[in-house]
């Protein structure tokens, strides 16, 4: 057996239970941009506007690194199985997998008794993603590590901004 039908057998396992369809369809819908509007919207609303702002550079450059990862690998989405959400374009990397755990990875430091959340919501959101029909598990797992990797690179652009704007406040 290959890999790429060890994977169609993957989807279509998961694919085949309708009865998760409305909860899978939730967190597929939710990680369009309502959940990210949500926690940029509470970061900022809570005092920390810097890392609102980070956390909306840092979903961009996902998305951005996705989308051109996406044109220059050209994976077709899988095909032959029950579509319980309709899309279109190419497959890998999961632009939904990358935002969620490189959220995942960007609130960990401050998330507290959350983090467990934070890391299950991202998997869950992979998760939903091949079971809609609309990724391979590879698109879901290149997506995690692009996320994981954007995640951690904001959280170091972030604290190297703090220690340079506090070192340029004591300088004054």
């Amino acid at each position: 057996m290959s890999f790429s039908s060890m994977e169609v057998q993957i989807v279509q396992m998961l694919n085949s239970y309708p009865v998760l369809d409305p909860f899978m369809v939730f967190l597929s819908v939710v990680g369009e941009g309502p959940l990210w509007i949500l926690i940029g919207s509470y970061l900022y609303l809570s005092g920390s506007k810097r890392a609102a702002v980070y956390f909306g550079l840092m979903l961009l450059s996902v998305w951005i690194a996705a989308t051109v990862l996406k044109s220059w690998l050209m994976v077709p989405r899988p095909e032959d199985v029950r579509f319980v959400l309709e899309t279109s374009g190419y497959s890998m990397p999961s632009i939904h997998s990358g935002m969620a755990f490189a959220t995942a990875m960007f609130l960990h430091p401050i998330a507290g008794k959350i983090k467990f959340l934070l890391w299950a919501g991202a998997i869950l959101m992979a998760f939903s993603r091949v079971f809609a029909g609309v990724h391979y598990p590879s698109d879901v797992i290149a997506g995690a590590v692009l996320g994981v990797v954007m995640g951690f690179l904001w959280i170091r652009m972030e604290l190297y901004t703090n220690v340079y704007l506090q070192k340029r406040e004591d300088s004054d």
